[in-house]
């Protein structure tokens, strides 16, 4: 079992890679997987493009499960990760903007509206 606990960051070395993550293991004989979509915040198509067998990487402990299973995350490791977290968690949703859009919309409709019957009673 890992003796670290969720959300802590610990280094480990890639073991083997899947197109759907990559096995690192972060004691000796403790393994977890690092999933695709957990390699970088940009969307990774191709693991091999990023990671590479042997390759020293530091990682976030998202989970351990009942099982033994250990989820990793290498995008959450790194300490900008969670400044962006928290820069989008600041800034509150514009709870009028549906109303606005609704309103431009119509508007919208209604000029265009006009503009096909001035067309029509023009031919």
């Amino acid at each position: 079992m890992v003796s670290a606990d969720p959300g802590q960051i610990v280094t480990g070395k890639v073991i083997r890679l899947h197109d759907f993550g990559a096995f690192v293991e972060v004691e000796p004989d403790v393994t977890g997987l690092v999933h695709i979509s957990e390699v970088h915040r940009d969307f990774v198509e191709n693991i091999h493009a990023y990671l590479t067998e042997g390759q020293d990487v530091t990682v976030r402990v998202m989970a351990i499960k009942d099982d033994g299973r250990i989820d990793l995350s290498i995008k959450r490791a790194d300490p900008s990760w969670e400044d962006e977290v928290q820069r989008r968690q600041s800034t509150r949703p514009d709870k009028e903007f549906n109303q606005r859009l609704r309103k431009f919309m119509h508007q919208s409709d209604m000029i265009q509206g006009e503009v096909r019957r001035r067309r029509r009673a023009r031919q």
